[in-house]
C-alpha cells in the first residue's frame, strides 16, 4: 500500500470507529426515549393478544353475548344500538374522507 492509500485507510478506520461510538450512543438514546412509551406499547400488546384470542375461539364469546342477553337483556339492547350508532358514524366517516379526497 502506497502512503496516501495507508493514510486513506488509517481515516476511514478512525471515522467507522467514531460512527459506531455514535450509534451506540444513539441507540442508547432510543432505548431511554422509548421507556416513557413501554407501558402504551404494552397495552398494545394486550389488546392485540386479546383480539388475536377472540378470533380463535368465537363460541366463547358467542356464549358470553348469550349470558347477558338473558340476565341482562336491556344492557344488550343498549350495547347493540351503541355499536350500531358507531358502525353507522365510522361508515358515514369513510364515505366523506372519500368523497374529500375525490374533490382534492
Amino acid at each position: 500500500m502506497s502512503a496516501p492509500e495507508l493514510a486513506r485507510a488509517e481515516q476511514l478506520a478512525r471515522r467507522r470507529q467514531q460512527l459506531v461510538l455514535r450509534s451506540g450512543h444513539l441507540r442508547g438514546h432510543v432505548v431511554h426515549q422509548l421507556q416513557a412509551v413501554q407501558p402504551a406499547l404494552a397495552w398494545a400488546d394486550r389488546l392485540q393478544d386479546a383480539w388475536i384470542w377472540l378470533r380463535a375461539n368465537p363460541l366463547a364469546v358467542a356464549g358470553g353475548v348469550l349470558a347477558v342477553a338473558v340476565w341482562r337483556p336491556r344492557r344488550l339492547a343498549g350495547l347493540a344500538l351503541r355499536l350500531w350508532s358507531g358502525w353507522r358514524l365510522l361508515q358515514r366517516a369513510r364515505s366523506v374522507g372519500g368523497t374529500a379526497s375525490r374533490l382534492l
